[in-house]
């Protein structure tokens, strides 16, 4: 299993991990409710998991600026 991670907002990969022992309970997806995974996490026609996040810098213009929670989209 390959799992992709980007930021939702600014689209900036993350990271990868690509490993055939990579399960959703020890990458952690299993803490997460069904409605945060739904939201989160989504697989392609070949098997690969994406999952996105906010990256640190999206992350900080969030908690610097709690009205762009409201918003869908938005760069930096």
């Amino acid at each position: 299993m390959v799992v992709y991670y980007r930021c939702r907002q600014c689209l900036k990969e993350m990271g990868k991990v690509s490993s055939a022992k990579a399960t959703q309970y020890n990458l952690g997806f299993d803490a997460l409710t069904e409605e945060e995974q739904a939201e989160m996490i989504s697989a392609d026609q070949d098997g690969h998991v994406h999952v996105e996040l906010l990256c640190e810098h999206c992350h900080q213009m969030t908690a610097n600026n709690p009205d762009l929670h409201a918003q869908t989209n938005w760069y930096h």
